[in-house]
């Protein structure tokens, strides 16, 4: 039942209660999927399903997925009024797949089915509207189709686009599905904002074949990324791992990449930098080719250009987020190094953890957030919780 998983993977969406209507396409079998993502983030779910949904998935599989009873018809009870009209109790209506029909239905004010009499309540109450197409695609590319989406759009519906796969255009990843929904019903406290993120590990070229880089996997990077996505941000990660996020990815493999990219974001307009990679300290100039195995090698290491210091330097009013690793030391030596670390860059933020005892590279880690005031915060568990927490703590820089 979905009191068993509510809020299971997150409280992102606690007290948000979405109606979910699924109309003819193939696609209605990952539906069942989404809705119980949609319930381990906290979210109360209803169902409204078309003649043409019900061919493909029976009512009781979305009943079962949501603990609700699923409408398939609109009665005397006016369902659609009760949640999509005004006043009424839904937060959004996700219709999720829609069809090419159902699609330009909605575009002309067409509502007969009550998949389409829902979304014309909700269009004209002025409801959050989340549709999610999935079609064969030609029918995606036609120009017909096509117009109706960008209508939809000017209504202020929100349009999550397909994949596009083996002549389909496929019904969106449901984690995609849901870190939207998370984003339109989100706090939005960083909408309009710019914020920069660097992420993961460098790789300093030894020659062709071979670097040198080091453990950090950019995890926390990633899901500082989508934490700032949720809340509304205008989001760039720069990195040398792409992970086809909702966001602006810019790949960078050494430091001195990484560094001439932030300084040319920064130079852009941005509000905050996040500076999360494990930036190489080092780097050698490498030498052409493949360098001969098996026999002693000698390297010349030289210190790389500090990237915080560096943009500090160039942009004395720019919010900044730093992290201090430090392996093995006690608690009280960590803080204290975090905070000069902080005093030394002109930190906003400092992030502070001992990565010998765990963190680089796995799924959990423990952390402290320092302020400029000297407040401490600690966090620990997975990674997507110490994101949350952090951009919390960049928020109210931000809003002071």
């Amino acid at each position: 039942m979905p009191s068993d998983i509510s809020g299971t993977v997150s409280e992102t969406l606690s007290g948000k209660r979405i109606v979910v209507g699924v109309t003819g396409s193939i696609a209605a079998v990952r539906v069942v999927d989404l809705i119980r993502d949609l319930i381990r983030r906290g979210a109360e779910v209803h169902c409204v399903m078309s003649a043409a949904a019900q061919q493909i998935l029976h009512p009781y599989a979305l009943e079962y997925a949501s603990a609700n009873p699923v409408i398939l018809e609109i009665t005397g009870r006016v369902e659609h009024v009760e949640f999509c009209g005004v006043g009424g109790k839904a937060d959004l209506l996700l219709i999720a797949p829609a069809t090419a029909n159902t699609v330009g239905k909605m575009a002309c004010g067409v509502d007969d089915t009550p998949v389409t009499t829902f979304a014309t309540t909700a269009i004209g109450s002025g409801k959050p509207v989340m549709l999610v197409p999935a079609m064969h695609e030609a029918m995606y590319r036609h120009p017909a189709v096509l117009k109706n989406l960008q209508a939809l759009r000017e209504m202020g519906v929100t349009v999550i686009d397909p994949r596009i796969e083996e002549g389909k255009a496929k019904i969106q990843d449901n984690a995609r599905v849901a870190l939207e929904v998370e984003r339109l019903l989100g706090p939005r406290d960083l909408q309009g904002r710019k914020i920069l993120i660097t992420s993961g590990s460098n790789a300093e070229r030894v020659d062709d074949i071979r670097i040198l880089t080091n453990r950090a996997s950019g995890k926390t990077g990633v899901a500082l990324a989508l934490e700032a996505y949720r809340r509304g941000a205008d989001v760039a990660i720069i990195s040398r791992f792409p992970q086809s996020l909702p966001v602006r990815e810019i790949y960078a493999e050494s430091a001195q990449e990484m560094l001439d990219y932030v300084l040319a974001e920064v130079a852009r307009g941005c509000d905050a930098l996040i500076s999360a990679a494990a930036v190489a300290d080092y780097t050698l100039d490498a030498r052409a080719g493949k360098i001969k195995s098996g026999q002693d090698l000698t390297l010349r290491l030289l210190p790389t250009k500090k990237i915080i210091k560096t943009v500090r330097s160039a942009y004395p009013d720019l919010k900044i987020v730093g992290f201090k690793a430090e392996t093995n030391i006690s608690e009280d030596e960590l803080l204290q190094r975090a905070t000069e670390s902080m005093r030394a860059s002109g930190l906003d933020l400092v992030v502070a953890n001992d990565v010998g005892k765990g963190g680089m590279g796995t799924d959990e880690n423990r952390i402290v957030i320092i302020d400029r005031a000297g407040g401490k915060t600690s966090v620990e568990g997975r990674k997507n919780l110490i994101a949350r927490r952090i951009i919390d703590a960049l928020a109210e820089v931000l809003s002071a």
